[in-house]
C-alpha cells in the first residue's frame, strides 16, 4: 500500500546529556512531528510514503525537505510560503524528574493553511491509506476544517485511514477535543487511543478511568465494543504504560477488531528517549495491517517497533522489519 499522512513538521531542540533548558548552553537539533514520525517508520520497512505539510520558503525548510528525501518520504504534496517552522524544546527527565515540552509553534507556516491550500484529490490519486492524528485539528479551527476536508476526501476516494487521537492539553480542552474528534471519526477505520472518546455515565458525567487503568481483557470488551459500535471503527490499537521512573517504564500492546482482541506480554524497558514511541507502536500495526498479518503478529510486531525507539535518540528511527521481529528475543550482542 502507499501512505500519505498530514501533519505538522517542527524542529526538536533537546539540551545534550539530560541537561534542563535553564541550564544548557546548547541544543542538539532533530526535524519530526507525530505525522512524520510514522511516514519515517514505514518509509525504513519499504512502504512508499508521502507528507502533506506546510514549511518555511527559506533554509529551514529546505533542511526539512532535505531529511525527509533522506529518509525516503516523498515531498510531492507540500506548501511552501514566507514564515516560520514551528519549533519545540525537550527537556529530557531522568529518574524521578520528568520530560519537559515547551512549544514555539504559533503562526507557522503549517498553522496558516487553509481549505484552499491543498487539493487533496490530488494528493489522494494512488494512495490506499491516509493518516493523521488529533494534533492537527486542536491547533485551529483552520485546521479542524483541512482534517476534516482531507479525512472525507480520503474516505470518498477509498483510502483506508487511520487517527492516533494523541489528545493534548495544552492545546485544547477534553470536551473539546471530543466533541471535534466525534465529528472525524466516521470517516475513520482504525484509531489509536481513546481519551476524547472516553464514554458517559447515564447521568452525563464522564467515565475517566480510561483504558489503561483497566485490568483485563474481559473488562475492556464492553469500552471498546461500545467504539467500535458508536463510530463505526474496524479496528482500536492502544498500550498501556506504567511508569516506575521517567527512565523506566513498563508496556503492554493491545489491538481489538470488532469482537476480537489480541495482546503482548508485558515488557520493562529502560527509555533512551520517549518521544516517538506511540508513534513507533502506530507505525508497527499499520505496517502489519498493510501486510495482512494475524493481529497476534501485528500487535506483538508494533510493542516491538515501541520498545526499539525507546532505545533510539530523536524523534524515529529507521529500523528494518527483521531488526524489529527480532528485538524481544535476546539481548545478547549481535554477532
Amino acid at each position: 500500500m502507499n501512505f500519505i499522512t498530514l501533519g505538522e513538521i517542527m524542529m526538536r531542540l533537546t539540551p545534550p546529556n539530560h541537561q534542563t533548558i535553564t541550564e544548557t548552553t546548547s541544543f542538539d537539533a532533530v526535524y519530526g512531528g507525530a505525522e512524520t514520525n510514522v511516514a519515517v517508520g514505514l518509509a525504513g520497512f519499504g512502504v512508499s510514503t508521502q507528507v502533506i505539510t506546510g514549511l518555511p520558503q527559506n533554509e529551514l525548510g529546505q533542511a526539512v525537505l532535505r531529511t525527509l528525501r533522506k529518509y525516503g518520504v516523498g515531498t510531492d504534496h507540500i506548501v511552501q510560503a514566507d514564515g516560520r517552522l514551528g519549533v519545540y524544546y525537550l527537556e529530557k527527565g531522568f529518574a524521578y524528574r520528568p520530560s519537559k515540552v515547551v512549544y514555539d509553534r504559533a503562526n507557522s507556516v503549517f498553522s496558516q493553511l487553509d481549505t484552499t491550500s491543498i487539493d487533496f484529490e490530488a494528493a489522494f490519486k494512488n494512495q490506499q491509506w491516509f493518516h493523521f492524528t488529533g494534533i492537527t485539528p486542536a491547533l485551529n479551527e483552520q485546521l479542524f476544517k483541512v482534517t476534516l476536508q482531507a479525512a472525507k476526501a480520503a474516505k470518498s476516494q477509498g483510502l483506508f485511514v487511520s487517527c492516533d487521537l494523541n489528545f493534548r492539553a495544552a492545546l485544547w480542552s477534553f470536551e473539546t477535543a471530543r466533541e471535534a474528534m466525534s465529528e472525524l471519526l466516521p470517516y475513520v477505520d482504525l484509531i489509536f487511543g481513546y481519551e476524547p472518546l472516553s464514554l458517559t455515565n447515564e447521568d452525563g458525567t464522564d467515565k475517566k478511568d480510561g483504558l489503561d487503568r483497566l485490568a483485563s481483557i474481559e473488562t475492556l470488551k464492553p469500552y471498546l465494543a461500545e467504539i467500535h459500535e458508536r463510530y463505526d471503527i474496524e479496528y482500536i490499537a492502544f498500550t498501556q504504560r506504567k511508569n516506575f521512573t521517567n527512565s523506566r517504564n513498563r508496556l503492554q500492546g493491545f489491538i481489538s477488531h470488532r469482537n476480537h482482541i489480541e495482546q503482548t506480554a508485558q515488557f520493562d524497558s529502560d527509555i533512551l528517549d520517549r518521544v516517538g514511541t506511540g508513534d513507533a507502536f502506530s507505525t508497527g500495526i499499520i505496517y502489519g495491517l498493510m501486510e495482512n498479518w494475524d493481529l497476534r503478529t501485528t500487535v506483538q510486531f508494533a510493542i516491538n517497533n515501541m520498545l526499539y525507539k525507546h532505545a533510539i535518540h530523536g524523534d524515529y528511527h529507521t529500523a528494518d522489519v527483521e531488526t524489529i521481529f527480532q528485538i524481544t528475543d535476546s539481548a545478547d550482542i549481535k554477532r
